[in-house]
């Protein structure tokens, strides 16, 4: 039985001539085009007289059994008859750019190990320079998004990511899902700013625009008002999560309090309930257990004003999670807003004014139920990715990454 195997080069239209070992873990392969002819760098022409074959070059290829491989290969030159002097011209494969280093295979298998990893991680596992990566990375991903590839924007998102903790130094994430549920990156900007945010909604192609049907956004007026301007027929919807997080916020403030007052003023064994009674207190009454539930109920039972928040953050809850429309949504807030106001629960009144600047926009939240979810993902996988590549603030530069992480080989095979 035969020792050897065939594998295929995955490069076309060439013939091999031979191959040779140099050093232990190296190939050489020496291969020629079997096209003929080539377009005149001058005129354009197809010419098919023969000159000569250029000098030899060597790029690198797919490693194959744990061997660098290498191509080489004499491109044929051809002179062209119908210009004055007859030029002679050098024939390009469709496999390799000029003037690099490595076959398109190469660099399409790089990408590959790059998606989810980092430019110093592909440079040990290839061998090749981190310039070498970094060049290919930049030509194959745009810093910008490809409006020619997407067909439609049905929802968008925006959001703010901080690339330096604790210096707020925010960066809005525009982020898009089409009609098919699929996630598409569009844009790192430079700030949060309104006219930033306006700016690049003002830059998406006429065609798409008349797509958006809907944007969602948290409480922040930048984003609604660049949206309206940018895109005023489309639907500006106020997320769920942040609506929720402003009222689980006013509770949290009574929780804190009301649990230090009871603290030092009870006995220590009728303030038992209160000890490690924070994570109870501030999750959903149906996720507790039967045991959490008792102690709840124990803390409520020696604050009234807690317990008029807590039933009161739960109802607005259970609003949100039940109301089948938006009128019905529109009728049981009122009802919520009135039941705040006769109980005296002050710990709301800044909510109840949010409630009445951003009605219309969380009101549109139960047309559909549609919210930021898929940004709050997106964004975490930005959170991830700015960990993995320690240092790498630079908006552009985290697009490019984002894209390639999100996207994959269509940032490339489109």
């Amino acid at each position: 039985m035969s020792s050897e195997i065939s594998i295929p080069l995955d490069l076309p239209d060439v013939e091999i001539l031979g191959a040779r070992p140099e050093g232990a873990e190296q190939l050489a392969i020496a291969v020629e085009s079997t096209l003929t002819g080539t377009p005149c760098r001058r005129c354009g022409r197809h010419t098919e007289q023969f000159h000569c074959y250029d000098r030899r070059i060597q790029l690198q290829h797919l490693p194959a059994f744990g061997q660098e491989v290498k191509i080489e290969i004499r491109p044929k030159r051809y002179r062209c008859p119908h210009c004055e002097g007859e030029p002679t011209s050098t024939q390009r494969c469709a496999w390799y750019e000029l003037n690099y280093p490595c076959t398109r295979a190469y660099e399409k298998w790089v990408m590959r190990l790059l998606a989810h990893s980092t430019v110093a991680d592909v440079s040990r596992v290839t061998g090749a320079g981190i310039k070498t990566i970094e060049s290919i990375f930049r030509r194959y991903v745009d810093s910008e998004a490809d409006w020619e590839r997407l067909s439609d924007l049905e929802t968008l998102g925006i959001d703010e990511i901080s690339l330096h903790k604790g210096h707020k130094a925010y960066k809005a994430v525009v982020t898009a899902r089409d009609s098919d549920g699929a996630n598409h990156a569009l844009a790192v900007l430079a700030d949060r700013d309104q006219s930033t945010v306006e700016a690049f909604l003002n830059t998406i192609p006429d065609r798409l625009k008349a797509t958006v049907e809907r944007v969602c956004i948290d409480l922040w007026a930048g984003y609604a008002t660049a949206v309206r301007r940018a895109l005023p027929e489309a639907t500006v919807v106020a997320d769920r999560f942040h609506v929720a997080r402003l009222y689980g916020d006013a509770v949290d403030e009574v929780r804190k309090r009301e649990l230090r007052r009871l603290k030092a003023e009870l006995p220590e064994e009728e303030a038992a309930p209160c000890k490690n009674a924070m994570w109870p207190l501030r999750r959903p009454w149906p996720s507790l257990r039967p045991d959490q539930q008792l102690q709840v109920a124990q803390v409520l039972d020696l604050s009234p004003t807690l317990s008029d928040a807590y039933c009161l953050r739960e109802v607005l809850s259970a609003i949100f999670e039940t109301a089948p429309d938006r009128a019905t949504a529109a009728a049981r807030l009122d009802g919520w807003a009135g039941e705040v106001k006769r109980l005296g629960a002050s710990c709301f009144d800044t909510f109840l004014s949010t409630l009445e600047t951003w009605r219309e926009p969380i009101l549109n939240y139960f047309d559909g139920r549609h919210s930021s979810g898929f940004v709050e993902g997106m964004n975490n996988k930005l959170k991830l990715l700015k960990r993995r590549c320690f240092g790498l603030d630079d908006p552009v530069e985290l697009f490019r990454r984002f894209k390639l992480d999100l996207e994959g080989e269509a940032c490339w095979s489109s």
